[in-house]
Order: structure tokens, then sequence, then C-alpha cells
């Protein structure tokens, strides 16, 4: 790994004051100690955090009700987020001791943190886990995974290499209601299925040909915001939650919403290790302002037993996305708030659960990742996965840009015969930042 590595900023959070995997869901004041097995040491585990932004808000509200957990240091590039952020965690502990960072290779090289959180933007997710990895560390991974299919395989192979644990940030696998329909899927339960429909939420920040550059603000180290990405001069309207609209650094809601929706269908096909063998797909893209992340986004992928997936834009004004699975004996529909079918007696089949498959059953997405760090067997949301679920968003954006079918080989993790595509799985970094 490349010495320079650094500190980054954080993202929107729906998982503010939740520690179930759903965001919409709540949390009891005390986590009781039987959350973390049997088995489960006093020791502490220690956390740190790079990117305190949004999301980082959620992940910080729960552990702080998790006495077998302690946050003792936090990294942003931006101070003001990076202070406030150490304020809250000292009134959560009622004692001062939170260390805030700048650069967080100065964090990881703490020998006293066990975990860390990444909840920067995309664009550094790879940078970032590899290196705490690199330096001991297990890690909690925000979604998506990575920004390209390269990283991706590059930190599963790092948390491989160095024998961490690695949980991805696709908290839905920890909500009964999405493992319980996987699961049905998985058993047969609506015969031979079909296909696979998601919806996901338009976008929700706009910006038009107006914008121009701006003076940093006082505090934010602008060049370890960019990191790895082009050099570009700041503005306000690129900056924080809105990175996720610039291909830059992210890649729009088709990874912000849809790699939740696409990680369930992927479970419940039990594709978790492998993916489709084609994508094509129609999207709209902006051709002036700041944003370039699709507006319009419409792809479909297929696989090996022709079962099809379509994610699209909804434009009903509901900010949550869904999942319908279409097969011989009619629909089910799963949500974050809700779960509808064709028939209400396939809910019910769901809730009995009658089936040989029988999925990992996580019932909080925070204390599964813990537990695996004590266990040491891999998470529900393992990196394996969100590495693959991440795949599937970016080959649906490769192939809205591109406009054409592409086939796809899950094994080589490559497009066949389209040198094109193929370099569209990674992008250059700045200097002097890099993968190796």
């Amino acid at each position: 790994m490349n010495a320079t590595l650094s500190a980054a900023l954080s993202r929107r959070t729906f998982l503010k004051n939740s520690a179930v995997a759903t965001a919409a869901a709540s949390l009891p004041a005390i986590l009781p100690s039987r959350l973390f097995g049997q088995n489960a040491p006093s020791k502490q585990i220690t956390v740190g955090f790079i990117g305190v932004g949004n999301i980082a808000q959620g992940h910080m509200d729960t552990l702080l009700r998790f006495p077998e957990a302690k946050i003792l240091a936090v990294c942003d590039v931006d101070k003001a987020h990076r202070d406030a952020a150490v304020t809250k965690i000292d009134a959560g502990y009622e004692a001062k001791g939170c260390a805030g960072y700048n650069d967080f290779r100065e964090m990881l090289a703490r020998p006293d943190i066990d975990t860390v959180f990444v909840c920067t933007p995309d664009h550094w997710h790879a940078l970032a886990a590899i290196e705490a990895m690199r330096q001991g560390k297990d890690v909690y991974v925000e979604k998506p995974l990575t920004l390209t299919i390269r990283e991706g395989r590059e930190l599963v192979n790092a948390a491989r290499k160095y024998g961490r644990v690695a949980q991805t940030g696709t908290q839905q696998r920890s909500s009964k209601r999405f493992h319980d329909t996987a699961e049905f899927i998985r058993n047969g339960g609506l015969g031979k299925l079909e296909r696979i429909d998601i919806l996901i939420p338009a976008n929700n920040k706009y910006c038009g040909a107006t914008w121009a550059p701006e003076p940093v603000p006082a505090g934010l180290d602008w060049d370890l915001w960019l990191g790895p990405a082009p050099w570009a001069p700041f503005t306000r309207q690129g900056c924080h939650y809105n990175f996720r609209f610039n291909l830059d650094y992210a890649a729009g809601q088709v990874t912000n919403w849809g790699v939740h929706y696409i990680d369930i269908a992927q479970w419940a096909l039990g594709m978790d290790e492998s993916g489709p063998l084609e994508i094509e797909g129609r999207g709209e893209f902006p051709s002036t302002g700041l944003f370039t992340t699709a507006t319009k986004v419409d792809f479909t992928c297929r696989y090996a037993n022709a079962v099809t997936l379509r994610c699209h834009t909804r434009y009903d004004g509901v900010g949550d996305g869904n999942v319908r699975f279409f097969g011989e004996r009619g629909w089910v529909d799963v949500s974050r708030s809700n779960s509808t079918a064709s028939n209400p007696a396939l809910l019910k089949e769901i809730t009995a659960r009658a089936g040989a498959v029988k999925l990992p059953l996580s019932i909080n997405h925070h204390d599964n990742f813990l537990t695996a760090v004590r266990s040491r067997e891999r998470p529900v949301s393992d990196v394996e996965f969100g590495h693959r679920t991440t795949t599937v968003c970016n080959l649906g954006n490769i192939a809205m840009q591109l406009g054409r079918k592409l086939k796809w080989d899950p094994v080589k993790e490559a497009f066949v015969d389209d040198a094109i595509a193929n370099r569209m799985r990674d992008r250059s970094m700045r200097a002097p930042w890099s993968l190796v």
C-alpha cells in the first residue's frame, strides 16, 4: 500500500438513531449484553471513525449505546465535523478522551484501536479500508463498498490477506423482513423465479450551470478531501452530501439506493459470490452543470438461470426503494416499510420460514459486526458480498454510459471481448495515491 493515504469526509445518514439493519427502525435505549453472544469477553472493542459527517452520526449514536464498544478517535478533513464529533462522543461517555485527527494515517497508527468505521465519500472507501486492514484493524465499510470494480476486488483480497473481519454497510441483510423474503425465494417459495424489479428514488439534489468555484472554507483540507480523485476547484454544491452526484466521487442513486435492493436480490438469487452474464441499459445523464451521475436510471441484468433483474428510477415521490420478485406463484414485494404480495397467503408463508435453506440471521448490523470481530467469523454482509453487489451497480452504470448490451464473466470479473468496457472497471488515481 502506498504510504500516502489520508482522511476523508463522510456521507448523509439514513441510519440516525437506528441500530437495526433497516434505516427506518429505531433502537431501544440500552442494548443487552446477550446480543454479543454467550462468550463475549469483558474487554471493550475499541473503535475509530474515518469520516464523521451524516452517515457516521447514526453509527456513533448506536455505538454510544453499546457498553461492549468504545469510540476512541475520529478523523475527518473538515475541522467543523471533526470537532463536533469529538464533542458528541465525549458528551455521550460523560468524559473527555476522544481524539480528533485530520489525517487518518495518524489514527490508524494507534495500537489501541481494534476496529474502524469507514464513512467517507465513495472514492475514499478502498484506500482507507485497505490501509486500516494493513494496520491490523477490522473494518466496517459504508455502502457502496468501493467506487470501482477493481477497487472492490483489491479490498476483498486485502481482507483475506490480512485476516481481517470486514462488514459492508448494506444493513438490510440485518432486517428480518428482508432476510425472510430472501430465504423464501431461495427455498422456491414462488416456484420458478422469472424476474426481479427494483425501484430506486430519483435524484434529490440538482445543480444547473450556475455554479462557480469558491474559496475553500477555513478548516477544510480540500486537497485531502479530493485525495485520489481528479483535482477540481471547491464549490459547496459539490461537497459533503452532494458528492454522490459526481462520477469522480460516486455513482449517483444507483449506488446510493440501488446497492441496498440489488444486495437483497443477489442474496435471494444465491449470487453472493457471482453476478449476471449480460447487462444493458438506457440511462440519462446531465449535459451541463456540476453533477454528472445519471438523472434517469434504467438497466437490466440477465443471470445464468435466465432470471432478469431490472433497476430503474421511480417518479412517485417515494423516498425509498423496493424489490419485487415475480415467479410462477405470483409476486412478493419488500421495502423498508412494508411487504406486499399478489396473494396475502404468500406473506404468511414468508413469516413461517419453512424450507431447507437457512440464510444467516442477523438481528442487528452493528452487533453482527462486533460479534464477528470476537469470533473471527465472516459477518452477514462480508465484503465479498458487498463487492459483488457493488459490481452489479457498476455494471449497470457502465452499460448506461456505453448505451449497448455488455457480456460479463463473473468468474474472471471482466467483460467479454470489450476493451472499452474493461477499461471502465477501474479509474486512474491522482498522484501520489495508488492501490498498490
